[in-house]
């Protein structure tokens, strides 16, 4: 039986440090698995037809989205058992503080177009498909949401503005709960990252449980080598200032760059 993991985000939930777990131990993992993340979505164009569908929500959208997951899987070899391991969040569409007016929307109507090509690709063989989600407490996925733009956008918003324009985004829970309407006949597992960040693997836990190596090949499994860092208040304040200033984009992105290196160097000289 193939055994398949589709890992959908969401955004901010320990998503890096899934997919560095994942890549750090991949010859672990490949005799078993097939890895699809985002270094190859994403050149690929295929996570950008996944948050256009989100955005535009057409069945023309949809339709070049399955297109797309069919090609990329028809180039993977799985030999004659082996499985396959998706992670990326784009997958449950664009990041809502992007597209605020249909935030997660779009997410089970993605993922049924995922399992279908999956099915489609492993026509008359036995499939197990599993669907894994990470949740996070609102106040703290908001406030990385926010975090993340200031570094990555012009996000002019103070904290407090942006959690009131994204109090109509359902909850994280919600998303998952649509999903598993959507496909019932898929287990739909979700972990929360607060809980995952205490154990062996950090987010990466669940997918260490899910492999089920040998015990001489999982005490091999190592950590994840890559997270993103909180950068502290002070650093977030001055990026927020900056963002306001009217510095031309050249110079707002060298002089945000230098900042969170700055905010990094800190944090590391801490530890």
């Amino acid at each position: 039986m193939r055994r398949v993991l589709l890992h959908l985000g969401l955004h901010k939930t320990g998503t890096t440090a899934v997919q560095s777990f994942l890549y750090d131990n991949r010859e672990l993992i490949w005799p078993h698995f097939a890895l699809v993340l985002p270094y190859r979505t994403r050149n690929s164009g295929l996570s950008r037809a996944a948050t256009n569908h989100s955005v535009y929500g057409t069945v023309g959208t949809l339709a070049e989205f399955g297109a797309q997951v069919r090609g990329l899987l028809d180039t993977l070899d799985f030999g004659d058992k082996r499985g396959l391991i998706v992670s990326e969040e784009n997958f449950a569409g664009l990041r809502p503080s992007r597209n605020i007016e249909q935030g997660y929307s779009a997410a089970p109507e993605l993922a049924a177009c995922l399992v279908d090509a999956v099915h489609h690709r492993f026509s008359g063989q036995e499939v197990e498909i599993t669907i894994y989600l990470s949740l996070r407490q609102r106040g703290g996925w908001l406030r990385s949401l926010w975090a993340h733009d200031l570094q990555r956008m012009r996000q002019v918003q103070d904290f407090e503005t942006f959690r009131s324009n994204m109090e109509h985004i359902p909850s994280l829970e919600d998303t998952v709960e649509r999903i598993r309407e959507r496909l019932p006949s898929v287990l739909v597992h979700s972990e929360w990252l607060e809980e995952l960040q205490l154990r062996r693997y950090g987010p990466g836990t669940p997918f260490a449980e899910y492999l089920d190596l040998p015990q001489d090949r999982a005490k091999l499994l190592e950590p994840p080598s890559k997270t993103n860092t909180r950068l502290p208040e002070d650093a977030l304040a001055e990026l927020l200032n900056l963002n306001r200033s009217r510095l031309d984009d050249a110079a707002l992105i060298e002089q945000k760059a230098a900042i969170i290196e700055r905010a990094k160097s800190t944090l590391v000289g801490t530890i």
